[in-house]
């Protein structure tokens, strides 16, 4: 009978061994498991994260792409606005308040939505015989991806740079201090 027990000893000692064994080989499979989908998911985040950033940029450029074609309807809303002003009074308005005041709209039109865009500028003192290359009104900071929007006295509205404008606007004040001699 006793050597029955040692037997059943043995074998509960062989069985414990066995399972401590087993316990140490899934411990492993556990940790490389663990450890593989650990890596797996900063592989996602990485690539998520790369793509959120090139989302966010992308929506920057087109929140600046829609604030300048904004800011360009607003010049073709008050070249509209010229233009009835022209027709009724033959002539341009004198001065931004005057074109301001005959608009309607208040200040709001006359100003870019960028953050701390100026408000645009009136070249006045220009009549409907001079050239349609004139600038007529402009925006005096470039806050368009380095440009600025641009009023010709033509009705034609571009994005010209700060150097360019400053070209034409001195051309525009020439012409116009010419033509006052």
């Amino acid at each position: 009978m006793n050597g029955r027990k040692n037997d059943r000893s043995n074998a509960a000692l062989v069985a414990t061994r066995r399972t401590n064994g087993g316990a140490i080989v899934n411990l492993i499979v556990a940790v490389v498991f663990f450890g593989l989908l650990a890596l797996g998911v900063l592989w996602i985040l990485k690539t998520v994260g790369d793509a959120g950033q090139q989302y966010s940029t992308a929506m920057v450029q087109t929140s600046h792409r829609a604030s300048a074609l904004k800011c360009q309807n607003n010049l073709r809303t008050i070249a509209q606005s010229i233009q009835m002003y022209a027709i009724g009074n033959e002539s341009l308005p004198p001065s931004q308040q005057a074109l301001m005041d005959y608009c309607g709209y208040g200040s709001r039109l006359f100003h870019c939505d960028e953050p701390n865009a100026p408000q645009y500028v009136y070249i006045a003192g220009q009549s409907l015989g001079m050239p349609p290359t004139n600038v007529l009104l402009y925006e005096p900071q470039p806050v368009h991806d380095g440009k600025c929007s641009v009023l010709f006295l033509d009705g034609q509205i571009a994005m010209l740079s700060p150097e360019e404008l400053e070209f034409a606007v001195e051309a525009t004040v020439a012409i116009i201090e010419r033509r006052q001699r």
